[in-house]
């Protein structure tokens, strides 16, 4: 209970009267259920992202890795919740410049998804992307550049197969036309980004990273292109978002076959306005800097947990 309140606290700003709540819950779990058991370890973590939050991240690290023993220990050194807590030390590091520790950590934890759950687990592309922004930082851009590829041509290939070319083959072949002087309309070069058929946020955000990396090597053309598709993909999610809202107010069901232009016709002229700004905030966004992804808010025996999230809010008052 202790826990839970500590998170309403948390997600209110309160962060000392949370602090103090994650302090008490873990003595108590420390003293009733033993040093080791996997309670404890959520209760670290929790505290861990707390301190984070507050831009406190020496005093987070020695928590997150008291968390990440527990469940070596008590789970194996292969579970994929020790794959979380390596992600989440990761983020840790990455914020005081450790990036040998990082790389570490997000390899071990890429080893670990890939080989108990699969290469097309989410966690999988969600770690390749925050490891390649993790080598931006330090400057390996040839090594991000290989991740962001790889997630996007595993999505690709799931959706499309392996007949057509992903998306980034195709920017790169526009740009090349584009030294040609060829203005030929990229949608010629297949259906992936003129559909914008992308349900994953951590395939956008890897779109809008590969085209950051694309503008640091001057290749223009290919980043608009991937801009263009984060902006269309995370536009659509949007619509889907919104088409369930009004369905669930009318109490039926919007079939997703129908043209989003005819099923949203409606919402759209309500919203007309607020679209455009999000399209064009969606895409102000995709041309800045690159961040990692957020990952998936669950812990083990239902124990309430969260994962440390995708940006760290700095200089924040508790």
């Amino acid at each position: 209970m202790l826990n839970i309140l500590a998170l309403v606290y948390r997600d209110q700003n309160k962060y000392k009267e949370a602090g103090n709540l994650l302090h008490d819950a873990l003595a108590i779990r420390e003293k009733t259920l033993g040093p080791d058991h996997p309670a404890v370890a959520a209760t670290l973590n929790n505290l861990a992202v707390l301190y984070g939050k507050r831009g406190k991240y020496r005093e987070a690290e020695p928590l997150c890795k008291r968390a990440l023993e527990i469940r070596e220990k008590v789970l194996g050194r292969d579970h994929p919740d020790v794959a979380k807590q390596l992600n989440n030390l990761a983020l840790l590091c990455q914020n005081q410049g450790k990036y040998e520790e990082v790389e570490w950590y997000y390899q071990r934890a890429l080893e670990i998804y890939q080989t108990r759950l699969g290469p097309d687990d989410p966690n999988v592309a969600k770690t390749k992307n925050n490891l390649a922004s993790a080598y931006l930082k330090q400057g390996k851009y040839k090594a991000a550049e290989t991740l962001y590829k790889q997630v996007l041509t595993r999505a690709h290939e799931r959706e499309y197969g392996v007949d057509d070319k992903p998306i980034w083959m195709q920017a790169e072949e526009r740009e090349e036309r584009g030294k040609h002087k060829d203005n030929a309309p990229y949608g010629e070069y297949g259906g992936w980004h003129k559909a914008a058929k992308v349900d994953s946020p951590t395939v956008t955000t890897t779109l809008k990273n590969l085209g950051a990396l694309y503008r640091r090597q001057g290749k223009y053309e290919a980043a608009e292109i991937l801009e263009d598709c984060a902006v269309r993909s995370r536009k659509n999610a949007l619509d889907v978002v919104r088409q369930t809202k009004v369905a669930e107010l009318l109490g039926t069901e919007i079939s997703h076959d129908v043209p989003k232009e005819v099923a949203m016709r409606d919402l759209k002229r309500d919203h007309r306005s607020g679209s455009r700004t999000s399209v064009a905030s969606s895409r102000r966004e995709s041309m800045g800097s690159t961040g990692s992804v957020a990952y998936e808010k669950h812990g083990e025996s239902g124990l309430e947990e969260v994962s440390i999230g995708m940006n760290w809010k700095k200089n924040e008052k508790s």
